[in-house]
This record gives C-alpha cells, sequence and structure tokens, in this order.
C-alpha cells in the first residue's frame, strides 16, 4: 500500500472517534517516538496511549474537528488538523497543530506535533506539560 493511502486510512479511522489505544494499535509501532512541540519526546506506543487517554478523559465536548492539508514525501507526511472543543473544568481549547509523521513498514515510527502551547489551558495544560 502506498503511503499516502495509508495516510489517509489513518485519518479516515480518526473521523470514526476511535478509542485511543485502537489508533496506537493499528497505526503506530511499539517503540514510537512522539514528541510535542519542544517538549522531550515520549518514547513507547504505551506512555502515548497512557497521554492521549488522559487528555481525552478532560474532554467534555468536541465542537469541530477539521483535517487541513495533508502532504506525503517518501516516508514523512504532514497533516494540518484544527480541533475546537470544551474541557471538563469549563476551557474552550482551540487548536491548530502540524503533525510530521515518519512511517516504517505501514506505522508511524516518529511523529512530532507543533502547535500555540497557550492553548492549552486549565487540567489540559498540566497533562500536556506531563510527559
Amino acid at each position: 500500500m502506498a503511503l499516502r493511502e495509508r495516510v489517509q486510512e489513518l485519518l479516515d479511522f480518526l473521523k470514526t472517534s476511535p478509542p485511543a489505544e485502537q489508533v496506537y494499535e493499528r497505526f503506530y509501532a511499539e517503540d514510537v517516538v512522539v514528541q510535542e512541540n519542544l517538549q522531550a519526546p515520549r518514547v513507547g506506543r504505551a506512555m502515548s496511549i497512557e497521554r492521549q487517554l488522559r487528555m481525552n478523559a478532560n474532554v467534555k465536548e468536541v465542537h469541530d474537528f477539521k483535517i487541513g492539508p495533508v502532504l506525503v514525501d517518501g516516508d514523512h507526511s504532514v497533516v494540518e488538523m484544527h480541533i475546537d472543543l470544551t474541557t471538563l473544568d469549563g476551557y474552550r481549547i482551540r487548536i491548530e497543530e502540524l503533525g510530521m509523521q515518519t512511517w516504517k513498514d505501514g506505522l508511524i515510527v516518529r511523529e512530532r506535533f507543533f502547535y500555540d502551547p497557550s492553548s492549552f489551558q486549565g487540567k489540559s495544560k498540566e497533562i500536556n506539560d506531563v510527559h
């Protein structure tokens, strides 16, 4: 399968709001390295699942989730995402981010997110700062 098709498969799957574990098990290598902006990277699928579960548990309502441009070059992809949500502690968070992935054998082996961290408030900020 061509990388562009695999990336589209991931994006289509994300639109169904699957559990974090399913996303990571289906599309991420066991030893994946994930990094938020300039923070220290998280190593291993389990760490990323744990962080995502903590973030998801703090979401009261997702108002909007849009995928913007998708770029594919060799074994790399970049996806623009727009997320608008309200947290359990009452903060409205609007995130515009780029996710840059490196793929190997159909799985993401490295992912780095670029966004304005000031968009995170309350418990989401606390969760985002810990990895």
